[in-house]
């Protein structure tokens, strides 16, 4: 018995007619024929369509054998269909990145990873390290980008993918006193703004904040356009022409990792999305 057997019985059934359904079924009438004499000899079955003026009718056996292979059917129909939506469901990668890579990773990372994994999404938030770390260890996070001030974490897989030196910058045709300027700055309650507002102190900058953001385009427009300045980090500040360096008097470094839980093993996808920040970096 095959599922083809099957339904060429239901299909008979529904039609009352080896003709009607033989159309139906895009199959010659000899050929239909010979499948339901097959069937009922192979399965040692009793007559299950006796003939009438109306056509063919379901014998008794007729109508528990049709009423049968329906659910069998139909079991088939969604079980195909339940395996067609798994192959189709894209897989979910949650993501974490520091705001201020938010660009380097939709315009860098994103278009390779997706041209390589159409079908995985990738789920991406924007936090802080400590909120990383969070979602890390209990709401289900998969891989965290963080700038922090230590390279190694304990409690997670890290990949150390490189320091990077705070630099104050401007506009090129900046004038004035860099000092009493006012600042652009990252939101508070994050590692990057304490970093900030330690250079602050420490080189006794003191102008007024002028607004908070870590949208990278945007504060490079600021800066192009309006007597401000703002801290950047150095490999975001060297992709930018417009913009010029003012002198520091101390070092100010950032250390940038891919991190990830211990305790979960990494699927191919996520070990390439790794492998494609490292890349880039």
């Amino acid at each position: 018995m095959e599922l083809k057997q099957l339904n060429y019985i239901v299909t008979i059934a529904e039609e009352k007619s080896l003709t009607r359904a033989a159309e139906k079924l895009f199959v010659s009438k000899p050929a239909l024929s010979l499948q339901l004499s097959r069937l009922e000899k192979e399965e040692g079955l009793p007559p299950l369509f006796s003939r009438t003026r109306n056509g063919l009718v379901l014998t008794d056996a007729g109508r528990i054998y049709v009423n049968g292979a329906r659910t069998i059917l139909n079991l088939n129909e969604k079980a195909n269909l339940a395996a067609r939506e798994l192959t189709e469901q894209k897989f979910t990668l949650r993501i974490a990145v520091a705001p201020v890579w938010e660009t380097f990773f939709l315009t860098r990372v994103l278009p390779r990873f997706y041209r390589k994994y159409p079908n995985v999404r990738l789920e991406i938030r924007l936090c802080n390290a400590n909120d990383a770390k969070e979602a890390l260890l209990h709401q289900g996070l998969d891989l965290a980008l963080v700038i922090d001030s230590q390279a190694e974490f304990s409690l997670f897989h890290s990949s150390f993918l490189t320091e990077d030196p705070v630099v104050w910058a401007a506009g090129r045709d900046f004038q004035g006193d860099p000092y009493e300027a006012p600042v652009i700055l990252p939101p508070r309650d994050t590692y990057w703004r304490a970093t900030c507002d330690t250079l602050l102190a420490k080189e006794g900058i003191q102008g007024e904040t002028l607004c908070e953001t870590s949208n990278h385009p945007a504060v490079c427009s600021l800066l192009s356009s309006l007597p401000v300045t703002a801290p950047m980090l150095h490999r975001l500040f060297a992709r930018e022409k417009g913009l010029r360096q003012l002198p520091l008097s101390y070092r100010y470094l950032y250390y940038i990792s891919a991190i990830r839980p211990l305790n979960r093993p990494a699927p191919p996808e996520l070990q390439a999305l790794e492998e494609i920040i490292a890349a880039e970096f």
